[in-house]
């Protein structure tokens, strides 16, 4: 592999999973963070890194120091906001960089937003909840309940006032809509009692083939959000139509990596979103056998992939080695359950013995971050009403 390739990310699970498994594919890597150094920049594979505040201040890096490259760098990136970023100013990047997104300019960013990308879903025949745009003076009387409000994109210069939440009556989401800011959208959906969360993750290479690995079936939450315990495997349940993520990424045209997240319920999985970039699994699915970043960065190079292992080898069960403890705390399992299914896993988030020193960062500040993301998960609305009111913005 003669192409450099530029990990532009925020420090966090998701790059230092990419930092992994490229860096141990002995690729040319370089890590442009957006943000402050933290965990994955510890990572033996984080050799040569940049630290920048702003998106334009990476672009700015980009273009003056990596534009009269022999060969074009291979930007990846894992999160929305950057990949909007890249969108906006596609006809300069993809001058000196191959970039991930769509063909069409604006197309990436118009589906990054979670109402258009529902909307979407439904035309292709995929099975979602009912959905309906929400702002906060937006007409509620015909909402059914339990109801789900989740932010509809990343608004540049805000915090999100949360990444979820459940309102159980009208009051609840009355209350939760006098807290947002004027100009937020959401995406207001039925709350389906899903049994479990399932992720498919894979990539549309440039050749127009989509690559699958397989799902990540999640059995309970951390209180970030994130999945904290659960299956990898190769096997896609028959509720999940794949021709139908594949027609997605068709009909806009999308080569990159991504994820497809569902609602198990039963027979049927219900689509909650698409993800157009790399996802914060990608290193549990390498760890079960599949390497989709690296097949992904092959295409871009027009190298041939055909040897590299796609799909999930052996179902493996994960667990977030950290942070699924908070599941024992809260009351949702008990301490027997939490060392019955450590001692199954063996796939991890944070922990890897060729790499040791990320996790040992995050092992020393494990039970400040427990007891952030406990606060966040209850009050994260009420912090940002006061960060917005004090002009503490993002």
């Amino acid at each position: 592999m003669k192409h450099k390739v530029i990990i532009w990310a925020a420090d966090d699970f998701n790059s230092l999973g990419l930092l992994r498994i490229l860096g141990e594919n002995d690729i040319d890597l370089f890590f442009l963070i957006k943000g402050k150094r933290g965990y994955a920049a510890k990572s033996q594979y984080c050799v040569n890194f940049k630290e920048t505040s702003t998106y334009q201040q990476g672009y700015d890096f980009l273009m003056s120091t990596f534009r009269g490259e022999e060969l074009k760098p291979i930007i990846i990136t894992s999160g929305d906001g950057i990949s909007v970023f890249i969108d906006q100013h596609k006809d300069d990047l993809e001058q000196y960089f191959i970039i991930p997104g769509t063909t069409e300019k604006g197309i990436l960013e118009k589906y990054t937003d979670k109402n258009t990308m529902t909307k979407l879903a439904m035309d292709l025949g995929i099975v979602c909840p009912k959905s309906m745009y929400c702002q906060w003076d937006t007409n509620i009387d015909n909402v059914s309940y339990p109801c789900l409000i989740k932010p509809s994109h990343q608004k540049p210069g805000h915090y999100n006032e949360f990444k979820f939440k459940i309102c159980k009556n009208k009051s609840e989401l009355q209350n939760t809509l006098k807290m947002v800011r004027h100009d937020s959208e959401f995406i207001l959906q039925d709350c389906i009692k899903k049994e479990k969360d399932l992720l498919v993750y894979g990539a549309r290479l440039w050749n127009g083939e989509t690559i699958l690995a397989g799902c990540f079936i999640k059995d309970r939450l951390a209180e970030c959000g994130s999945g904290s315990y659960g299956l990898l495997t190769k096997d896609i349940p028959m509720s999940v139509d794949t021709f139908k993520i594949s027609a997605f990424l068709e009909k806009i045209d999308y080569h990159g990596l991504f994820s497809f997240e569902y609602g198990l319920v039963k027979d049927t999985a219900y689509f909650f979103e698409v993800n157009l970039r790399n996802d914060g699994t990608s290193h549990y699915f390498y760890q079960a056998g599949a390497n989709i970043p690296l097949a992904y960065v092959c295409s871009c190079a027009n190298m041939d992939y055909s040897s590299v292992s796609t799909i999930v080898t052996e179902d493996s069960w994960y667990i977030d080695e950290l942070f699924d403890y908070e599941n024992v705390v809260n009351g949702s399992i008990s301490q027997k359950q939490y060392e019955r299914d450590k001692a199954k896993a063996t796939i991890y988030k944070y922990w890897s013995e060729k790499d040791p020193k990320p996790w040992q960062y995050m092992k020393n500040r494990r039970l400040k971050k427990m007891t952030q993301d406990m606060l966040l998960k209850r009050f994260r609305v009420y912090i940002i009403y006061v960060l917005d009111k004090l002009g503490l913005r993002k």
